[in-house]
């Protein structure tokens, strides 16, 4: 019996369907890699200290946001605690208003923030030849102090490489030109505000402008306004066809022909007509009006305005003045912008006063660490403040009235909260015996037969609380 071989043809390898990706690429039109081929170098220069300050005289929105970060973060004084009474704040105030501070720290934000650096130098009473070495308050007193801008002063190659110094890498000394002289500084009196971040050996050069980022963002919205005014300066253009102009012109007649237009003008200018030539029966002259169509570019000129705003980090209610739009009320971005001012007082401000409190407090020979906090500048307006005041007043009223505090406290926390904002202590003592009557503003004779009733003796400290 012979054995059959089973004999099968070879399989056709099963083919599939080709599948396409579900990436955004395409061979001819190469969706998707334009994007990929933008590029951040960080070989782009800087802009220049020229071009800023060009920026700043010229450009009223660099010059706004410039001027209203440093005015809002110096808008209210800062405010002291710690062991400090009402005449050492005084005699502080006193000291700082003598050696204009504010003046000194509003000078030194907007350069920095315009320029990315800054320097406050304190001038004392000690020889020239003392200015190179370490400031000694034991023996010198101050006079004043300079602030100069990038550019008026160069730090020194030499930095501190002291690890465990607090001036770990800033330059020992600054030289400042002055006339025909150069003066170095030890860093002990000076105080640099240096912008930006920068690496470890980095540290020495200088800092970067708050408007390095959103220059071109600037600029954009420039050309767009002035492109605006432009269009709008061109929206309606004469057009007047004369026969026989090209032949004038090339006859060189083309003073005749401006003079024409002259005339042409001005007698529409002045009386509203129009005088022209009405040329011959083969060729006559015609005047048409040729207007520009403004569909759409206040539109642009309104997303322009939230691109500079959100580059600029500032709401478009603080930068331009504008109300908000919509169902927005506005007041979501006005309290983040407060949180912005109050981070850069801590940020900029703070080691600036903080180096200027050393001097105030050796001219007033006292021995106290001076500890302060920033206010916000957040305000209220008068139905908010109202609101508040009601709500306030009623609530300490119900709690005098149960009992469950006395009206020396309840005046004492309506202080604190800010609704009552002229009440002294003085006056909250006097008022400490103030029967519960008057907190519920009831008649005088309603509360005396309310107090008869009752007849509740009151206390040298405390008020009848009757129900």
């Amino acid at each position: 019996m012979s054995k059959r071989k089973n004999s099968r043809k070879a399989k056709t390898p099963y083919r599939t369907a080709p599948r396409l990706s579900d990436g955004l690429v395409s061979t001819h039109t190469s969706i998707g890699e334009r994007v990929a081929a933008i590029k951040y170098t960080g070989n782009k220069a800087d802009v220049q200290d020229k071009e800023l300050l060009s920026m700043y005289k010229n450009s009223w929105v660099v010059k706004k946001f410039i001027n209203k970060t440093a005015d809002d973060m110096l808008k209210l004084p800062r405010e002291l605690s710690g062991d400090i009474d009402e005449e050492l704040k005084t005699r502080i105030e006193d000291i700082e208003r003598e050696l204009d501070v504010y003046g000194i720290y509003r000078d030194a934000l907007t350069w920095a923030s315009l320029l990315g650096d800054s320097l406050i130098v304190a001038v004392t009473d000690c020889p020239d030849e003392m200015i190179s070495e370490p400031l000694n308050l034991q023996s010198e007193d101050i006079i004043k102090f300079l602030v100069l801008r990038k550019g008026e002063y160069s730090p020194s190659d030499k930095v501190i490489s002291d690890i465990a110094s607090p001036y770990f890498g800033h330059p020992q000394t600054y030289q400042l030109s002055i006339g025909s002289q150069q003066l170095k500084f030890h860093h002990s009196r000076c105080h640099r505000t240096k912008l930006g971040q920068r690496s470890l050996k980095d540290i020495a050069k200088h800092g970067t402008s708050d408007i390095q980022a959103p220059y071109e963002a600037i600029k954009i919205f420039d050309a767009t306004i002035v492109s605006t005014g432009d269009t709008i300066q061109e929206a309606n253009v004469d057009v007047i066809f004369l026969p026989d102009l090209n032949r004038q012109i090339d006859s060189g007649q083309e003073a005749q022909v401006v003079e024409y237009a002259r005339v042409m003008k001005q007698t529409k200018s002045s009386t509203g007509m129009m005088l022209i030539d009405a040329g011959d029966s083969a060729m006559q002259s015609r005047y048409e009006q040729k207007n520009a169509q403004f569909n759409g570019l206040s539109d642009v000129i309104t997303r322009m305005i939230n691109v500079l705003a959100g580059a600029l980090d500032r709401p478009i209610t603080i930068l331009f003045g504008q109300s908000a739009s919509g169902f927005a009320s506005g007041e979501e971005d006005n309290k983040a912008y407060y949180e912005t001012i109050n981070g850069l007082q801590e940020s900029r401000l703070r080691p600036m006063q903080d180096f200027v409190d050393q001097f105030i407090l050796d001219k007033l020979t006292i021995d106290v660490e001076i500890s302060y906090t920033y206010p916000s500048i957040y305000s209220v307006n008068e139905a908010e403040q109202a609101n508040r005041f009601g709500q306030y007043a009623t609530g300490f009223t119900a709690m005098v009235q149960a009992g469950f505090l006395p009206e020396d406290i309840a005046l004492r926390e309506m202080v604190a909260r800010g609704v009552l904002t002229t009440v002294t202590e003085e006056d909250i003592s006097s008022l400490a015996g103030v029967n519960n009557e008057q907190w519920s503003n009831q008649p005088e004779r309603d509360a005396g037969a309310q107090a008869g009733a009752t007849q509740i003796p009151q206390s040298a400290n405390a008020s009848a609380y009757s129900q």
